[in-house]
């Protein structure tokens, strides 16, 4: 993803909510089951899991890299996406949502 690390934790809260009410179930307990785990030993990764009703999505963050295009420098973030309890359509309805929360001038 095209964010700092610093800024996708920021928006995570707000994004994972809508997208857990973009599937049917309550935002607000998406907010308030929200936890970090940093694991600064394994290269500046962090893991972070957002539980909503029995169900769990796993973000773990690798170490913030930069994207160059010509002279511009881009921050850029892989982020991988875990599901738990959800079938593959409510993954894919959150997906969605959770991308739009995120989509910056086309990045």
């Amino acid at each position: 993803m095209a964010v700092e690390a610093g800024d996708f934790l920021r928006s995570l809260g707000t994004a994972t909510a809508a997208s857990f009410r973009a599937i049917g179930l309550s935002g607000d307990a998406a907010i308030g089951n929200q936890e970090a785990d940093r694991n600064d030993d394994a290269g500046g990764e962090r893991r972070i899991a957002v539980a909503c009703e029995g169900r769990r999505v796993i973000f773990t963050l690798a170490a913030q890299e930069a994207r160059r295009l010509g002279s511009m420098r881009l921050p850029s973030t892989r982020v991988q996406i875990v599901f738990e309890g959800f079938s593959a359509e409510e993954a894919a309805r959150f997906l969605s949502c959770f991308d739009a929360r995120y989509r910056r001038g086309g990045g």
